[in-house]
């Protein structure tokens, strides 16, 4: 079982069913008990009136006395009277009437003044054995005869296999209730459960002001409600002040690597050309201008975070934006003796965004994926239309991304070891994925060591355009 509420509930029934057993077993204990021990009433009430009338009659009469008293059937085969040693009441007569062995115990209770209760079972019996009773006539403090009368056990035995009968047929209704009841009552006791889940699933690290409902109940899911809202609180707070302080310290680091780019290329302008000065100038330069996309990126990708970037929605055509991006493209494929092939659509690919934006994100792919190639390799761009979606490839026969590292490569400054020795800031990746989502799209890698990468991105078409 794997969910909770069928392990509740599985539980449940199982309890329930060891219940039923040790009730039904002693209500069967207590029922047979019962039933013997009003056997042993009647017996012993019958056995007085015999006795009674044995003490009252003399004769051939007694035998008819008895037979009016207790009804024929009862007088003919299950009662006889005994003398002091155990032999037969001559009083009665002996043809055709069942007759009991006195065993050795009833006949030194009977002379102690006891009776005496026993079950016996033997041929000739009903198959369910016949409760005995041994009862002593005492008159005068002397033992003077004997009443022995039987009866029958076999309803004892009908009830009682009436009760498991009855049992066993209820048992399965009554655990397939049980189990039901345990079902309905589990969801409902786990109900919060699930709206906490599905609240959760909503929360991301982009959105982390949603909250857990049901803290204001005064269980413990509310106090689980209490501390999980509690805690996004904290996360929500650290996430902000994480995202502020990229924010300011991009905003703070721009204004001054402005100035000093500035300021090279005014000395680089005005001061005598001296190789070795305006090697170091040009290098000085080179490294702030570095710095100063690195800042714009990161300016960009907190204002992302934060939701603060806003989209003219203009219609743009991804195939014209792979024609505009092919000439630089190219310039850095020859660079690193890569060959490149770009395959625009037969037709034009319409989404709405950002045109500028779009042709970062696709730059970003091609130059990504013509340093991870290596020379000699192939790196083909290419784009489709599936249906409701334009999809845009950057595939390469490079050396691949281990699995390990296709989880990490969306993470801001992370570069594999590969890449480390091609520059780059391990910004391009995320700064193309927050493009991508801002437009309402996803971006995917599938990559195999030594079989190369293929980075593909889908955005929604235009209604207008769809296949």
């Amino acid at each position: 079982m794997r969910t909770l509420r069928a392990r509740l509930t599985l539980w449940y029934t199982a309890v329930f069913g060891g219940l039923l057993l040790v009730v039904g077993a002693l209500a069967f204990a207590l029922l047979d008990r019962g039933l013997r021990a009003n056997v042993d009433d009647s017996l012993l009430s019958v056995g007085r009136t015999i006795a009674t009338s044995s003490e009252q009659t003399s004769g051939s009469t007694l035998a008819s006395t008895i037979e009016e008293l207790l009804g024929p059937a009862f007088a003919d085969r299950f009662f006889q009277l005994l003398d002091p040693f155990g032999r037969p009441d001559p009083r009665l007569p002996r043809a055709g009437r069942l007759t009991f062995s006195l065993s050795e115990t009833a006949l030194r209770n009977a002379a102690a003044g006891r009776e005496t209760f026993e079950t016996v079972v033997a041929s000739g019996l009903p198959p369910d054995g016949i409760r005995v009773l041994t009862l002593p006539v005492i008159e005068r403090g002397r033992l003077v005869h004997l009443v022995q009368v039987g009866m029958p056990l076999e309803r004892v035995a009908q009830a009682g296999s009436r009760f498991l009968l009855v049992s066993l047929t209820l048992m399965p209704l009554a655990l397939a209730a049980a189990a039901l009841g345990g079902w309905f009552l589990a969801g409902r006791a786990l109900a919060p459960v699930d709206s906490m889940v599905a609240a959760a699933r909503r929360i991301s690290a982009e959105d982390l002001s949603l909250r857990l409902a049901g803290d204001d109940r005064k269980d413990e899911l509310g106090r689980l409600a209490t501390v999980l809202n509690g805690m996004l609180a904290r996360l929500e707070r650290s996430f902000a002040t994480a995202r502020q302080f990229s924010a300011d310290a991009a905003h703070e680091l721009r204004t001054p690597l402005t100035i000093l780019q500035g300021e090279l290329e005014v000395a680089l302008r005005t001061t005598p050309p001296e190789a070795e000065y305006a090697a170091t100038c040009r290098s000085c330069l080179e490294e702030v201008r570095r710095l100063s996309a690195l800042i714009e990126d990161l300016l960009f990708l907190a204002r992302a975070d934060a939701d603060a970037v806003t989209l003219p929605g203009e219609p743009v055509d991804l195939a014209a934006l792979a024609e505009d991006a092919a000439p630089g493209l190219h310039a850095l494929a020859e660079r690193a003796a890569v060959t490149l092939t770009i395959s625009p659509p037969t037709k034009a690919l319409m989404v709405r965004g950002s045109a500028p934006l779009l042709f970062r994100a696709l730059f970003n792919l091609g130059d990504n994926a013509i340093k991870y190639a290596g020379a000699g390799r192939t790196v083909i761009i290419s784009a489709s239309d599936e249906g409701e979606a334009a999809v845009l490839s950057v595939c390469d026969t490079g050396p691949g991304i281990a699995a390990a590292e296709q989880e990490r490569i969306f993470d801001r400054f992370y570069r594999g070891d590969p890449a480390r020795g091609r520059g780059g800031s391990g910004l391009g990746l995320p700064l193309t994925r927050s493009i991508v989502r801002l437009h309402g799209g996803d971006i995917s890698v599938e990559s195999s060591p030594g079989q190369g990468t293929c980075f593909r991105v889908r955005l929604p078409l235009l209604p207008n355009h769809q296949a």
